[in-house]
Formats: C-alpha cells, sequence, structure tokens
C-alpha cells in the first residue's frame, strides 16, 4: 500500500465497482513544486482550489478524496529531448515502469526511437555533471549499459540523462539551456537498435536508478493537450501491472497501458500519459471486485489527477 504523502501529490481514496458518472471538477492549484527550493518529503501537499462561483465568493478546494478527478496546475519542469521534425514521441510500447508484460527488465525513462545521428537537446538548464561511458561509473546494475552517457544536474537535485548516444558534445562543467544541442541517437551500451534512453531523477545521488520519475510527468504539455496522472492505491505491499484501457470519447480513440511494475512502489503514482488532447476520457480497468470506471477531462497544458481504490 503507497504512502498518504508522497513526493508530488496527496494520495486519495475513490473506489467504485459500477460505472461511475462523474462530477468533473474544473480547478486551478499550487499543485507544484514552489520555486523549487521547498524540500520533497512526505509532509508537501497539494493545494486544489476551484474556480470561485463568483468574484466575492471563496475558493472551494477540490478535494480527491471527494471527487472524481482534478485539474491542476503543475510546474512541468522539461522540454523534449527530441525536437521535430525528428521523433519527439515518446514509444508507448515500452514506457516507463514497464516490462513488456514480462517480456523484459522494468524500464527506468522512456523512449525516443530516432535514427542514428539524431540531435539530442538539454531538456532544461542545469550544469552537465556526466559525460562519458558508463564503463567504469554504474548508473545501473551492469556496466556498459548506457553507453555513451550524458547527465545533467538541474534545480532542486533533479538529474536529466540521455542514454546510448553515438556522439557527446558537451562536457562535464558545462553550462546548458534547454534547447542546447548535447549529442546525438546511437546505439551504444545495451542498446538495440537506435535510440535515445531518456530518465529523470531525483535526490542527492544521481547513480540511484530507483530515484527515476516518470519523465512523462514532467515534460512540457503540446498546445492543445494536457497529462493524466493516475495512482492504485492497493491493499498489496507490491505492484502488478494492471492493464489500463483509456478511451477518448469524442472518436473512440483507444490508448493502453499498465499501471508500474513491481519495484516501483515507492512512487507515487501508478501511470502517467502526456499530450493527450484535451477532452473527455473513460479509464477503465479490472480488479478483483470487477470494473472500475471513471470519466474525466483532459485540459490544454494542465495536469488531471484521479485515484483508485483498488480490491
Amino acid at each position: 500500500m503507497k504512502s498518504l504523502f508522497p513526493i508530488f501529490i496527496l494520495l486519495v481514496l475513490a473506489s467504485c465497482n459500477a460505472p461511475i458518472q462523474s462530477t468533473p471538477v474544473e480547478a486551478t492549484s499550487t499543485f507544484i513544486i514552489p520555486n523549487f527550493t521547498q524540500t520533497l518529503t512526505p509532509t508537501i501537499e497539494p493545494t486544489f482550489t476551484s474556480i470561485p462561483p463568483s468574484p466575492t465568493s471563496t475558493p472551494i478546494p477540490c478535494d480527491p478524496l471527494t471527487s472524481d478527478y482534478c485539474i491542476t496546475e503543475f510546474n512541468f519542469l522539461f522540454q523534449r529531448p527530441i525536437l521535430p521534425p525528428d521523433n519527439d514521441s515518446v514509444d508507448i510500447s515500452y514506457p516507463y515502469a514497464s516490462t513488456q508484460n514480462g517480456r523484459r527488465d522494468p524500464h527506468h525513462g522512456v523512449e525516443f526511437q530516432n535514427e542514428f545521428g539524431t540531435p539530442v537537446y538539454a531538456a532544461g538548464d542545469g550544469e552537465v555533471v556526466f559525460a562519458d561511458t558508463d564503463k567504469e561509473v554504474k548508473f545501473s546494475q551492469w556496466s556498459n549499459f548506457y553507453g555513451n552517457l550524458i547527465v545533467i544536474k538541474h534545480d532542486n537535485n533533479f538529474y536529466t540523462l540521455y542514454a546510448h548516444l553515438s556522439a557527446i558534445l558537451v562536457k562535464v562543467g558545462d553550462k546548458v539551456s534547454a534547447g542546447n544541442l548535447i549529442g546525438q541517437v546511437g546505439q551504444t551500451g545495451g542498446a538495440t537498435g537506435s535510440h535515445l534512453h531518456f530518465e529523470v531523477r531525483y535526490g542527492g545521488d544521481m547513480y540511484d536508478r530507483f530515484s527515476t520519475q516518470n519523465p512523462e510527468l514532467f515534460f512540457i504539455p503540446k498546445n492543445g493537450t494536457g497529462a493524466l496522472l493516475i495512482t492504485l492505491n492497493t491493499p498489496y505491499d507490491r505492484n502488478y501491472e494492471y492493464p489500463l484501457v483509456i478511451t477518448r470519447l469524442v472518436d473512440n480513440f483507444v490508448y493502453y497501458i499498465n499501471s508500474y511494475t513491481k519495484g516501483f512502489e515507492v512512487n507515487p503514482e501508478d501511470a502517467v500519459l502526456n499530450n493527450l488532447p484535451q477532452g473527455d476520457y473513460r479509464i477503465a480497468f479490472n480488479d478483483q471486485s470487477g470494473l472500475n470506471e471513471r470519466f474525466v477531462k483532459i485540459e490544454d497544458g494542465k495536469l488531471t489527477v484521479v485515484v483508485f481504490e483498488v480490491k
């Protein structure tokens, strides 16, 4: 069972066995890390504030304990490390914390499938703290897993990792800005085929692979899209990969993803999707009680937070 006050969000309970006709909650909030100076500890709680019905009324909190979902302003930290016209879409077949249904090792990052030599850019302002192969310095359980690797340290002990590069175009100590060219896509280390493996890590130890966060939670959504965060609060001590079906109602387009696998229990959420076109969506999955279903809204540039209690 997840702790109730994790790094970014308050884990809340909202359960259902049959279809729920949800009450949309239009909200703004301070669901951010204020000024990147506040230590991320289990005591941090987000503040959801509903839009007041009149200029003189008191804002009404959006309480995820009683609401089907909350829409919040979120401080998306990073741009994508691949820019158009190259492929800047995350490979949905092997997302963060996935095992591809047990076929692969748990994924601590996301992948951008691109041709050998595709430019790679800094996701945010920061300082290069590693720019070499990982043959001698381990960033995972294996040496030479990431191959040619760049690590950038950002404010408040956030790190971004750019792996399997064919070329490293920066050196340790370089100060970079978001959008600066830093390397090129390759297939060094343990890569199969050319692609960029990208990670976000948080904390004082950039070598700790268990400090990873889902990059899709931090990417700035494209115009006309938002992000969806799902938490499954379960009675179990370990995660199980629940198949989630997320349907865009306007055209019945379906996203099939699994919740996080074993080993990612410390993450406050269990699934994140970014760049969802704004509109209405249905989330559905099964647990021992049967069908769980929720209808939610995605808004431009905002984060929709949904929490289920799983039997």
